[in-house]
């Protein structure tokens, strides 16, 4: 007899670690009645296994860990391991709900909207910001999502709003989070559809990146599917809550489902870039409760020097679009170290 719903996770060695380990703990705490339900984790290439400190740990909260290699072919791709691991789980684990979740995610509340209704099999929520996406013929990343549309069989156009900037794009949905219904077939479509792309060697304009996210996106739309948007204090982007539409911001901690935290914690001044979000009251245990959840699995392990680091790259491959090729990031590394 087949169980109602299985969450469905990555965990790979090092700080995917205590990334899975905190979202089972917030499943397990704030869950309620969907509190007790199945995590499956994988590690789905092959290397050095996850530590007995996290095998443990995850044996105490009932997570059932597996070293599988399902990522061989595209092992140095480590998005790859989402669209194999999906459609592995989808063959392998006999419930009617399947939900992904990234690790970089956490819940203080039930999550609800996972058990599907009848007529709908996929509930997930739009992509936070335009990225890789297209507005539509005059974009210049149009001809990527026409070259999907082409390959993977596309015949009917969607568009969804973004939350940040509230603009209109071709359907790019967010892999972070995706709930299905089995019987569907949904994820294991994904996976050969990825394989199909991949394998042609079609990427969007700034990279590999984000293959398996846009692949998914028009898998969605070529299988025509009714795609049902997950509330906004779903996946709720929190790095992101000053940039996102006024009318989509949480105000409250307590009001938020589900958090996408990115890189937050990997950040020693992590609680600092919480506080300086607008309007939001994190007045809060469940706040007090992540504050000494990330503290007790060390999460935080860079200085901040690495995230502008990141950004002075983004600015230099927007540049080298223009022909510039500035390579300011190497001098400050060269700097930082003296």
């Amino acid at each position: 007899m087949s169980i109602p719903i299985a969450f469905i996770i990555c965990t790979e060695p090092g700080r995917l670690e205590g990334q899975s380990l905190m979202l089972a703990e917030s499943i397990r705490k704030f869950c309620g009645k969907l509190k007790d339900t199945p995590i499956y984790s994988f590690h789905p290439r092959v290397g050095e296994p996850i530590s007995k400190q996290t095998q443990q740990a995850f044996e105490a909260l009932e997570v059932t860990h597996q070293q599988i290699p399902i990522n061989q072919e595209f092992h140095e791709y480590y998005l790859a391991n989402k669209p194999l691991v999906c459609a592995y789980a989808e063959q392998n684990i006999d419930a009617e709900i399947l939900v992904f979740l990234d690790s970089d995610k956490c819940f203080f509340s039930e999550p609800k909207e996972f058990l599907l209704p009848v007529n709908c099999n996929v509930r997930i929520r739009p992509e936070y910001g335009q990225g890789i996406g297209s507005t539509g013929s005059q974009d210049r990343q149009e001809w990527y999502w026409q070259k999907l549309y082409e390959v993977l069989g596309v015949k009917r156009e969607l568009f969804v709003n973004t939350p940040i900037g509230n603009k209109r794009i071709r359907a790019y949905w967010n892999s972070g989070l995706v709930a299905v219904r089995r019987s569907a077939g949904i994820f294991t479509a994904w996976k050969e559809n990825f394989e199909t792309v991949m394998r042609l060697d079609i990427t969007p304009p700034q990279g590999i990146y984000f293959v398996e996210q846009s692949v998914l996106s028009v898998t969605l739309c070529a299988l025509e599917e009714n795609v049902e948007h997950l509330p906004p204090n779903y996946s709720y982007p929190l790095p992101l809550h000053n940039r996102l539409s006024t009318e989509l911001q949480i105000k409250h901690w307590d009001d938020i489902i589900s958090m996408h935290y990115f890189n937050l914690f990997f950040y020693n001044d992590w609680n600092a870039q919480i506080k300086r979000l607008k309007k939001l009251n994190i007045n809060s245990d469940k706040y007090r409760w992540l504050c000494q959840e990330v503290v007790r699995l060390n999460m935080p392990r860079v200085s901040v020097l690495h995230r502008y680091m990141l950004v002075v790259r983004r600015m230099e491959q927007k540049l080298k679009n223009f022909n510039l090729d500035i390579n300011l990031s190497s001098w400050i590394e060269r700097m930082a170290k003296l």
